[in-house]
């Protein structure tokens, strides 16, 4: 059971370091993190008198109570590795000292202790701001860049035949990829739309090295150049212990592959794994699943700070207020 509880500090930590960025809130014992929510679902604090409507993230403490209404249903990570779901016209009382107390009883899904190797220790950078105006310093230097590079973005990577995406504020005909290794320039394509597989002619990249890429879109006069970025393939090794820690994870929650339960633990194992452009992935999924939660955009303007893409962090940040302000 001790390695079974590694991936909730994980999550939990990161959901509370999320809300501390927005809200100033000073961290407590965390023993459960909603993952899924269904419906109406609301929590009352231990110390509180009302029940208020809960979120993803939503975190929960020594006491605190969640309840479902009669078409609603709820997931839960706990300490104890176990996610519990609660159905509809549900109760549930939090406690660390013994499994919750549910009304009617809840279906318990435990986390193998396989899926939660080498996933602990999860420290993200968070900017305690509390305004976007405070991130004004965090914009990137030239924020009229005509092509702006999406993907792969500064992070790991787990292919060595990766696709690569892009975005333009201007029209243009044709597009020229360029990839390049620290010896210079691997291969150039010229490419229509803004995005491009792998080429089927190029030799594979290799695993644990590093790579340089960037776009030039074709212009009447002269051709204009994004910024270049960088990415690094995982190691053989690497590779496939991410490989099969997907393979664990996707096993023990096929039952709800579309759920955020599903994209909350992964997003977590690729945050902590390094590879951040999957860890976005994840989140946007979540984002687009519960429209209504702060925490996730709060989380992706992290994961852009992490890998550099400021605009896109300030963006994701701006979202998360004006949430946070619709629900005052």
């Amino acid at each position: 059971m001790k390695s079974q509880a590694k991936l909730f500090p994980l999550v939990c930590s990161m959901f509370l370091s999320a809300s501390m960025t927005l809200y100033g809130q000073q961290p407590d014992q965390c023993l459960a993190v909603i993952t899924e929510l269904k419906g109406e679902v609301h929590f009352k604090k231990a110390a509180g008198t009302e029940f208020t409507k809960a979120a993803w993230g939503s975190q929960l403490f020594q006491g605190d109570q969640v309840r479902t209404s009669a078409n609603s249903e709820v997931s839960l990570l706990f300490s104890n590795g176990n996610f519990v779901t609660l159905g509809p016209d549900g109760s549930m009382a939090i406690s660390g000292k013994k499994p919750p107390e549910t009304k009617p009883d809840a279906n318990v899904k435990n986390i193998s202790s396989a899926m939660l190797v080498n996933i602990s220790g999860l420290t993200l950078k968070k900017q305690n701001k509390k305004d976007v105006g405070a991130l004004a310093g965090l914009r990137s230097a030239d924020t009229e860049q005509s092509i702006e590079l999406t993907s792969p973005y500064n992070t790991l990577i787990k292919t060595n035949r990766p696709s690569f995406s892009w975005t333009a504020k201007e029209f243009y005909d044709k597009y020229i990829v360029n990839l390049y290794s620290s010896k210079g320039l691997i291969w150039s394509k010229k490419v229509s739309g803004n995005k491009m597989n792998y080429p089927e002619n190029e030799k594979e990249l290799v695993f644990g090295e590093s790579y340089f890429w960037n776009v030039e879109g074709e212009g009447l006069v002269d051709n204009v150049k994004s910024a270049s970025q960088k990415f690094t393939v995982l190691s053989p090794q690497k590779s496939k212990e991410v490989a099969d820690q997907e393979a664990m994870i996707m096993s023990t929650l096929k039952d709800v592959s579309e759920s955020s339960n599903l994209h909350s633990v992964l997003g977590a194992y690729y945050i902590n794994q390094g590879l951040l452009q999957d860890a976005i992935n994840e989140f946007q999924a979540i984002s687009k699943i519960n429209i209504d939660a702060t925490l996730p955009h709060e989380i992706l303007s992290s994961l852009y700070t992490d890998v550099g893409n400021k605009d896109k962090a300030i963006e994701e940040l701006q979202k998360a207020l004006a949430l946070a302000k619709n629900k005052e």
